[in-house]
């Protein structure tokens, strides 16, 4: 999501920061650049009015004309009032009651039930004890389908097929035996439609009402546009949503939906779905992804992804083979498994301050070539991953062939694989020890102190 927007307006602030005077035709000429930019990422028309003007009022202050970088000042102004239209300050979910609900509503086919699944296994994560149920009376494939999510993510379904009559009925049912259980948390998936209509909402209002619901969110397929929009204010006008998920932002380069309901709704964008797997679920913080969609990369999250995905005790065996020089290819196939958990190279690439990758350049990494890395070292011998001097020419034909590779693959993973060792035996000593600790400090990397 944003990739389109986000290069259009990194090249420009990459241009401001160059900059050391700036006159107002200077301003002019960039806000026009910045509306474009914005227009083309189907943001919606009073948005993009609304962010160019506070943007211009701020600019033409004091503070940028005294500043002896005026362009850094800019960038700051611009990241404030994205943040601010994104929904600006990240809140959490209210989950003080036991149970709290959390009613999911939406149009068919924007992604509900996948989004429970993921929700739940989110919040499970988190410690809280959650239970997902149904409320659709007349679909019971979408019951079926949660039913099996639940299991994937190792959450109960709480069954109501034997309640009778409404859906209100059955998420009345399902609340009485999510308390029973003592679940903290009872996610509601409900009905959906291929359009919004009477009954729906009618549902809908009834539902949230009649249990009382803690978070009423609206999910949202990131891939309509401006269409999201109309359908943000449909919902909001009838059960008062506390908050929108975006599903399949993968898909969606343009991110226009979040900018435009996130501001005219004053609905703040809580989650987004960013895959088709059920850890491809993320937080929504406004102000880390402004400065992701301005090329300023986002630190903290990418420390978070490390920290969700790095394995303590791994971590530690690591740092204490990296301190005695015996980094070997086991430990490099170990690394290329630890970066596609964590979402693979363009994921974190993303997350780098200061790196700008181009859609098309997105595009063209190859994810696959570290499975192929990691065949390749599952085909040798545990003695040849510790002493890689022993793979003469028939053992590499061998492995090769083992792993579906070439030799000629093979002989490039080594060269990779020298220079990791190289760059490895740099942080031995004292000296290294230092480099490690400031950057497990710098990072909170567990288990490497």
């Amino acid at each position: 999501m944003f990739d389109r927007l986000s290069q259009k307006l990194g090249d420009i602030t990459a241009k401001l920061r160059k900059t050391v005077r700036i006159t107002e035709a200077d301003l002019d000429a960039t806000l026009r650049q910045m509306r474009l930019a914005l227009l083309e990422a189907d943001v919606a028309l009073p948005v993009v009015y609304h962010l160019i003007e506070q943007v211009r009022k701020q600019a033409l202050g004091e503070e940028v004309a005294k500043s002896l970088q005026p362009g850094q000042v800019i960038i700051k102004i611009l990241h404030d009032v994205l943040g601010d239209i994104l929904g600006g300050k990240q809140r959490p979910l209210n989950l003080a009651a036991i149970p709290s609900v959390i009613l999911l509503c939406g149009l068919q086919g924007a992604g509900k039930t996948t989004t429970a699944g993921k929700l739940a296994r989110m919040l499970k994560k988190e410690g809280k004890k959650v239970a997902v149920t149904s409320v659709d009376a007349t679909r019971p494939a979408a019951r079926e389908q949660l039913r099996v999510l639940a299991s994937q993510v190792g959450v109960p379904y709480i069954s109501t097929e034997n309640e009778a009559g409404s859906a209100l009925k059955m998420a009345q049912s399902a609340l009485h035996q999510a308390r029973l259980g003592g679940h903290h948390v009872l996610i509601l998936d409900t009905a959906g439609r291929q359009v919004v209509d009477e009954g729906l909402m009618a549902e809908i209002e009834e539902i949230a009402t009649g249990i009382q619901a803690a978070e009423r969110l609206l999910v949202l397929d990131a891939m309509t546009g401006q269409t999201a929009l109309k359908i943000a204010e449909d919902f909001h006008a009838t059960v008062s949503l506390s908050g929108c998920i975006l599903s399949k932002t993968d898909a969606d380069v343009r991110g226009g939906a979040a900018l435009s309901v996130a501001f005219s709704t004053q609905v703040p964008v809580r989650f987004v779905g960013t895959g088709e797997k059920v850890d491809a679920f993320e937080v929504f913080d406004p102000e880390r992804m402004a400065g992701r969609i301005l090329g300023q990369g986002d630190v903290v999250g990418l420390v978070e992804k490390i920290q969700a995905n790095v394995d303590e005790e791994q971590a530690a065996r690591l740092a204490r083979k990296v301190n005695k020089g015996t980094f070997d290819l086991m430990d490099f196939s170990d690394q290329l498994g630890q970066m596609k958990k964590m979402g693979g190279m363009s994921s974190m690439m993303k997350m780098i301050p200061g790196v700008k990758l181009s859609t098309d350049t997105v595009s063209q990494i190859d994810e696959s070539v570290f499975k192929r890395m990691q065949a390749m070292v599952s085909s040798m011998t545990s003695k040849e991953r510790q002493f890689p001097r022993l793979l003469n020419a028939s053992r590499k034909k061998r492995i090769a062939v083992g792993s579906g590779t070439s030799v000629m693959e093979l002989n490039r993973m080594l060269k990779q694989f020298q220079q990791m060792q190289k760059m490895m035996k740099k942080v031995k000593g004292k000296k290294g020890q230092r480099m490690m600790a400031q950057m497990a400090a710098g990072m909170k990397i567990p288990g490497m102190h």
